[in-house]
């Protein structure tokens, strides 16, 4: 391993337990990421996802087995859909008002 090496492995943030406090959106994007105002938004976990669904961003299968997120309206619970978590990150960014 060269010294080159060696500069570049001490320095990544991982390494640093300082620079991991200013990766902890990065570290958990489940948490505030997936919220979007007047939606209620529900993670399923591999281990739940009994059945397929079709994701309404995509068009693709969201297949059994595989973690997604539920989405529906806040009050009417009628209106659930099941999307990929990327698609419904892709979602909530692009809903985002501009600053």
């Amino acid at each position: 391993m060269s010294a080159g090496s060696r500069k570049k492995r001490a320095s990544r943030p991982w390494n640093n337990p300082a620079a991991l406090r200013d990766l902890g959106p990065v570290r958990a994007p489940d948490s505030d990421e997936l919220a979007l105002a007047g939606y209620e938004v529900r993670r399923v976990g591999p281990g739940r996802a009994h059945k397929d669904y079709a994701c309404p961003a995509c068009g693709n299968v969201v297949p059994s087995g595989e973690g997604h997120v539920v989405v529906w309206p806040r009050g009417d619970s009628d209106l659930r859909r099941h999307w990929h978590r990327h698609c419904w990150r892709i979602e909530v960014r692009n809903s985002a008002p501009a600053e």
